[in-house]
């Protein structure tokens, strides 16, 4: 009885054993996975619907100033737009966003908004389109 009493506990401490070595894999594997999901970028076509929504939201913040079809303020808005979403997700591009925060980056674009510099833009275009109609209009008095 007292031979099977030890034999008893030693195959409870290996028993003990193979579950601590069994969670030690557990937990190496959960870390491995939640690794690869941080690193894992954006598909193209997220970065395709991340690119358009950025221009999308340029133009929307510039019709308020009446200036969605000036190209220039689109670009520069939009790079404006994109600099900032790229500052907060330290990366050099759209495709390297991971794509676990693809959502959240697409919030951050629907609600970008910095006044000044939207202010700065639509100066720069309304000062480049009244620069373009003096230019436009001294042509028209010498034909």
């Amino acid at each position: 009885l007292a031979g099977m009493a030890d034999f008893m506990a030693r195959n409870t401490e290996a028993m003990e054993r193979m579950a601590a070595q069994q969670k030690v894999q557990s937990d190496r594997l959960e870390a491995l996975e939640k690794q690869i999901r941080l690193n894992t970028p954006v598909t193209p076509v997220q970065v395709k619907h991340l690119n358009g929504e950025i221009r999308k939201r340029a133009r929307d913040l510039l019709s308020k100033k009446g200036l969605e079809n000036d190209s220039k303020a689109v670009n520069k808005a939009a790079a404006a737009i994109r600099r900032a979403l790229l500052t907060r997700y330290g990366v050099a591009a759209t495709s390297e966003i991971p794509r676990h925060e693809y959502s959240v980056a697409m919030n951050l674009v629907d609600t970008w908004n910095d006044a000044v510099i939207m202010l700065d833009i639509s100066r720069d275009a309304k000062k480049r389109r009244a620069d373009d109609e003096k230019q436009f209009s001294g042509l028209l008095e010498e034909g």
